[in-house]
């Protein structure tokens, strides 16, 4: 469940050919004969769905790069493409912390497999798996969830939107910030889908079943509707929100309705409309409900 978080320490034992990656911080590696043990120390609280201990024949690399202890496992493989990923980070770090707040973990990184038929990463607690070296976007995208999902998690997996709905805005923020593709570009081109398409049947914070919950609706529709939030509230207040939504939930759970108190608290408008048009109700919405 995600509303249930711990503190995590894992010890793990792999033979000395292997290495053994999971989250937080590498306390230790020790070996003895053909053995070498892994003690990984995740000191904040976590849900036990953003857990992982992954082990292969990774070349792992554990460095300060700006502000943050960076540990990166990478299949040996992709050794030449991911050769500047642990830097990387920092540049998107700074820049999501001074819109969200500090970064919440005491380490970050990424664990990148060899992996060509799997068509999607996981943001894993610290240290988001790859099925390749991501790009821009994606990279982003997990590094926004580390304050929205993880550091931030929904109380009940119907509010999945605030974890992808968030992600997706914020890697549309990366890319206008580095020029790879303007904000409003990628607003547009999500909500030129026609409104017969089958994409505005969901609601984002309504997705029925499970196996809507990872559907584009989610993600895109829940991107659409943090615009729609900013264009109606403008960027102080905007901001001024999702800083405190992850200040006053931090390491913590939280609901659609929080955030739309919150909402409405911040900018002092009755907000109502545009939350049910954007979240609740099926149908292309207007952009200014």
């Amino acid at each position: 469940m995600p509303r249930i978080k711990a503190t995590y320490r894992f010890s793990v034992t792999v033979p000395s050919t292997r290495v053994a990656v999971a989250n937080g911080d590498l306390i230790s590696r020790r070996s003895t004969g053909d053995r070498a043990t892994y003690v990984w120390d995740a000191k904040e609280p976590m849900a036990s769905y953003l857990a992982t201990v992954t082990i292969g024949k990774f070349r792992l690399t554990d460095a300060k790069i700006g502000k943050y202890r960076t540990i990166v496992a990478v299949d040996p493989k992709l050794a030449g493409k991911a050769a500047n990923l642990a830097e990387r980070h920092a540049p998107v770090l700074d820049y999501f912390a001074s819109l969200f707040g500090p970064y919440p973990f005491s380490s970050t990184g990424a664990i990148v497999d060899h992996a060509p038929k799997v068509d999607y990463a996981l943001e894993t607690q610290t240290r988001p798996i790859y099925a390749e070296v991501p790009g821009e976007g994606l990279l982003a995208h997990e590094l926004a969830h580390q304050w929205f999902g993880d550091s931030v998690t929904p109380s009940r997996w119907q509010d999945i939107w605030l974890n992808e709905g968030f992600a997706t805005y914020a890697e549309w923020l990366w890319q206008d910030k580095i020029g790879e593709r303007g904000l409003q570009t990628s607003f547009d081109m999500a909500y030129a889908t026609p409104a017969k398409d089958a994409f505005w049947r969901t609601p984002p914070a309504d997705p029925g079943g499970p196996a809507a919950l990872f559907h584009d609706p989610v993600y895109y529709r829940g991107a659409m509707t943090l615009h729609a939030l900013r264009g109606k509230v403008g960027d102080m207040a905007f901001f001024q929100i999702l800083s405190r939504w992850t200040a006053e939930h931090k390491y913590g759970n939280a609901d659609t309705r929080a955030f739309i108190a919150l909402s409405e608290r911040v900018s002092g408008h009755d907000l109502s409309g545009l939350f049910t048009d954007w979240l609740f109700k099926p149908g292309k919405p207007a952009f200014w409900s």
